[in-house]
């Protein structure tokens, strides 16, 4: 079965709206994130979260333009 590289960057460019989406209010201080383990006060993990999604981002942002430049052929 041939792989359809064209909706396949479509969903890979879905994928960079959405992390896009939730990195906007933590990177704009809008939204923080917490964590909590057991009676332990909470700590804020909104930087970790900010870079998480940021490497998300540059991977996935690295496989559409590998998939628009060695995939698909016009």
């Amino acid at each position: 079965m041939a792989v359809d590289w064209e909706a396949y960057a479509k969903g890979v460019e879905a994928d960079i709206a959405e992390i896009k989406k939730h990195l906007a209010p933590l990177e704009a201080g809008k939204m923080k994130l917490g964590e909590r383990q057991g009676d332990s006060p909470w700590r804020d993990v909104t930087q970790e979260a900010i870079d998480r999604e940021k490497r998300a981002l540059a991977t996935y942002e690295a496989i559409l333009v590998d998939v628009k430049t060695n995939r698909i052929k016009k």
